[in-house]
């Protein structure tokens, strides 16, 4: 399996690097360890997450011990990534498509 970020989830990535680097970097080790073993997880078992109640055909995978959550669906042998989105309110990139 391959793995694709869509236009959204680059920049949905690109704020949880920020975020890790200028707003919280105590937790940037504990963050950095989740998505490496995201992206290990879903190219060895891609059916991990759990459907997204409001988004047919969507799977939403909670990082664990971090406030991020990413949806993706599976499209033959690729993961598409559609976002990596914030959880928190005040810092929210608004999950969805």
């Amino acid at each position: 399996m391959q793995i694709k970020f869509l236009a959204k989830a680059k920049a949905d990535l690109r704020w949880f690097k920020q975020y890790y680097v200028q707003v919280f970097p105590a937790g940037q080790t504990k963050a950095n360890q989740q998505y490496a073993g995201l992206l290990i997880l879903l190219k060895s078992q891609p059916g991990a997450g759990h459907p997204a109640e409001d988004l047919p055909d969507v799977l939403e995978y909670v990082l664990p011990g971090i406030p991020f959550t990413v949806l993706y669906r599976i499209k033959g042998d690729t993961i598409e990534i559609m976002r990596l989105y914030d959880q928190r309110s005040e810092f929210s990139n608004q999950r969805g498509r």
